[in-house]
């Protein structure tokens, strides 16, 4: 689910932009720039390593009409995601990159509903070795969103993903809340949500809880696994707006819930046995909670 958040973030951004086009004095940002980079060190057996994921996202119109009864938006992009680990003996790699190709084609139904349809094709691996097509991961999802008024916004996301560990179909709600001049609450749940408070027209403060996740093949002497990163973390969020593109976003908090592990590829779960992730037999787990810092720079064009 935490590897969904970009595609899903285009949608409630697609409906603010073209919802509202008549409302808006000044042209809607469609495109934009977010580099980041997260920091969690871990205590296992003594020992202590770093897992760093540096994440730069980038997202821009490839069509729109804003000009029709039913304004339309496609909207593409590119992700890269890596994961490295400092410190670490026994997986036998420590560097792994995913790159993700998203697209999202809204449609406004009326002023109030839109329909959208999102996919992404990722392919995450230590590169030790030829990516085949088994290596590439699939996601395709329909989200309804519905907008009754101009501080309120939601939605719900269907969600079909294949990947290494399985198939799954997965509803996904998500919600975009102002509910005053000053507080506001977003969120995908169960991935990400968020309840800020607005200090100034250029700073906010919050809290934040969200659940990122990351899954690459390691190919590392000729290993049949793959890695799998799952993350569940809380903490302090404070936004700042440097000009009206370049926004600056800092996390600090702690894990209640995190798991570094390899499987073997064959361990897949049935469609209907989401449940049963957590039979998977792993090669190697981490299970320690640590600190985890997130900064990221953000802007929009």
């Amino acid at each position: 689910m935490g590897m969904l958040l970009p595609v899903l973030g285009y949608c409630q951004n697609a409906d603010t932009s073209s919802m509202h086009k008549k409302l808006a004095t000044t042209a809607p940002l469609l495109g934009g720039v977010t580099v980041t980079n997260i920091v969690a060190p871990v205590s296992s057996g003594g020992n202590t390593f770093t897992m760093q994921q540096p994440i730069v996202d980038v997202g821009f119109p490839v069509y729109k009409d804003f000009s029709s009864a039913h304004p339309i938006l496609v909207k593409t992009g590119i992700r890269y995601q890596g994961l490295f680990l400092s410190g670490e003996q026994s997986i036998g790699g420590n560097q792994f990159h995913s790159i993700t190709v998203p697209l999202l084609i809204n449609y406004s139904l009326s002023r109030t509903t839109s329909i959208s349809f999102v996919g992404l094709a990722t392919i995450g691996s230590d590169f030790k070795q030829s990516v085949g097509t088994e290596d590439i991961l699939y996601t395709a999802g329909v989200r309804l969103g519905f907008r009754p008024g101009k501080s309120f916004k939601y939605g719900v996301t269907l969600i079909y993903t294949s990947n290494y560990s399985g198939k799954f179909l997965i509803p996904l709600p998500d919600i975009d809340w102002t509910i005053s001049n000053r507080l506001s609450l977003a969120g995908i749940i169960p991935a990400r949500a968020s309840l800020k408070y607005k200090l100034s027209e250029m700073q906010s403060l919050g809290v934040t809880a969200s659940l990122n996740g990351s899954m690459y093949r390691l190919n590392e002497d000729g290993k049949n696994q793959y890695i799998q990163l799952r993350q569940n973390s809380a903490g302090l969020i404070y936004d700042l707006k440097l000009t009206q593109r370049w926004k600056l976003n800092l996390i600090a908090g702690h894990t209640f819930s995190q798991r570094l592990e390899t499987f073997n590829l064959d361990q897949k779960v049935p469609f209907d046995g989401f449940g049963k992730l957590n039979d998977r037999v792993t090669n190697i787990s981490y299970r320690q909670n640590s600190f985890i810092f997130q900064g990221g720079l953000s802007y929009e064009f």
